[in-house]
């Protein structure tokens, strides 16, 4: 295990009886072990890692790797999902200042964002954007903004505003549509980019350098499994125009210990750090349900509140591709999880050591029981997945027995245009800013492109012109 804050011989954490975070702390000492067993128990090729955070910042960080690139403190990777608690910070720093007010209707920002007659834009607050109670979304919006891309900020509207989805009611329903539209409204108002709010705001005050809305060029990559257990794609499957107010920021552990810390003491060092605290950490709505290990009871402005092993944790997860990242705190323990791991069948793992990592800590009875009845919740998780991975012979050769499907397909629905082409020596595929390999999956095509996976399907109409679906979209040759 690599030790930090090495000065603390204990540190009373507000338990019953203090826990020693000290170079012989037995708690959380074997860490990089049961990684490794973790690992090795279901012949995983990515890297992993956990890092323990408290008041005073980054206590502990453990990896085991089975890669060659290097990784610590400070390589970049995706926080997907995570980046929703970060915009949702911003806005309720926003509106302890009174730059905006978070119960103000949509339209008061910018009229302009929501036109569809299907949805009471004048109802609609920002508060509900953010928590995930506004009571629509769209399709076209999310796949546009999280994997797609788009021309302009004109186009995103009309996708937004397009076969726009609306809920008999606004209970709590997850996606990333609210926040981005929230984000969209209060730079309306403010003339900034959400990006360089946060970064303003948030970021630089903080210390955290390496946390970005842009693709750094040596981001940590993702990993796309073969059903053999070796690297079918590899890849970060993002650009910057997709990096967005829902799951598009990049960080490292040392600045996400940092934000971390600053939730724990419940301080970005603003006057009105009280008042943005209590949005961002109390629930502000219901919801009830299980995730993994964790009992889901409401939500606040950014954080799911969960109960696991009779604890309450303020938890927000993020994946995408193989990236799948843990990130959590105990408010009344004052303590925090940060776990990650790069390989998609991998998903479950952050949760487990996560798991495992506060179990230790409090010293619970029942936790090494639990590790084994989790580890075997992934090893049956991660066979599962495996057994329904993409293999490499299922990539279709450029062998001439497809060129009628090579060419450029239009959508008359404003989907973005699909190519398929030769490349390598294999069929290759673009939609939007997406590109990937077209596989023959038992008899039927299907185009992945790392993030995504889509079936995809042929035929031709009356009038003898050559059509391909992708999904439920229907596209025409050019």
């Amino acid at each position: 295990m690599k030790r930090l804050l090495y000065r603390f011989v204990a540190l009373s954490l507000g338990f019953a009886s203090p826990l020693a975070f000290s170079a012989d702390a037995a708690p959380v000492s074997d860490m990089e072990q049961v990684l490794k067993n973790l690992v090795e128990e279901n012949q995983l090729i990515g890297t992993q890692f956990v890092a323990i955070v408290n008041e005073e910042g980054l206590v502990s960080f453990d990896k085991f790797s089975q890669e060659t690139l290097h990784f610590d403190e400070n390589s970049q990777f995706l926080i997907a999902s995570h980046t929703k608690a970060m915009t949702s910070t911003l806005a309720a720093l926003l509106h302890a200042n009174e730059e905006i007010d978070l119960n103000k209707p949509v339209v008061g920002y910018n009229k302009n964002l929501i036109t569809n007659h299907k949805v009471d834009a004048q109802s609609i607050t920002l508060k509900q954007l953010l928590t995930h109670t506004s009571g629509f979304t769209s399709i076209q919006h999310s796949f546009k903004t999280a994997y797609l891309g788009y021309a302009d900020q004109a186009e995103l509207v009309n996708a937004l505003n397009f076969n726009t989805l609306v809920a008999p009611n606004k209970g709590f329903r997850y996606s990333n549509t609210g926040p981005i539209v929230a984000a969209m409204a209060f730079e309306s108002t403010l003339g900034k980019p959400w990006q360089n709010l946060l970064n303003e705001r948030i970021f630089s005050p903080l210390g955290m350098t390496n946390t970005t809305h842009e693709v750094p060029d040596k981001i940590f990559p993702s990993i796309v499994t073969a059903n053999n257990g070796t690297r079918f794609l590899q890849g970060h499957f993002k650009t910057n125009q997709t990096m967005h107010a829902s799951g598009g920021l990049t960080s490292t552990v040392a600045d996400l210990s940092r934000w971390l810390q600053a939730n724990i003491k419940q301080s970005l060092g603003n006057e009105k750090d009280s008042k943005l605290f209590e949005l961002m950490h109390s629930k502000q709505v219901e919801q009830d349900r299980q995730y993994f290990t964790y009992q889901r009871t409401g939500y606040t402005l950014g954080w799911d509140v969960a109960q696991y092993n009779t604890e309450t944790l303020l938890t927000r997860f993020g994946t995408y591709a193989g990236y799948s990242i843990h990130v959590s705190f105990m408010p009344e323990k004052k303590i925090g999880v940060i776990s990650f791991t790069n390989q998609d069948i991998a998903f479950l793992l952050p949760h487990v050591i996560a798991n495992y990592a506060y179990n230790t800590m409090l010293s619970k009875d029942n936790a090494q029981s639990l590790l084994a009845e989790e580890s075997q919740r992934l090893k049956q998780f991660v066979d599962k997945q495996r057994l329904s991975a993409p293999s490499p012979s299922q990539i279709v050769p450029a062998d001439g027995k497809v060129n009628s499907l090579i060419g450029s397909y239009l959508n008359t629905q404003n989907w973005p245009q699909m190519t398929i082409y030769v490349e390598d020596n294999q069929i290759k595929v673009s939609w939007g800013v997406l590109e990937g390999v077209l596989l023959n999956v038992d008899g039927e095509y299907v185009a992945h492109f790392g993030s995504i996976s889509r079936p995809i399907t042929t035929s031709m109409n009356d009038d003898g012109e050559f059509m391909l679906t992708n999904g439920s979209l229907v596209y025409q040759q050019q």
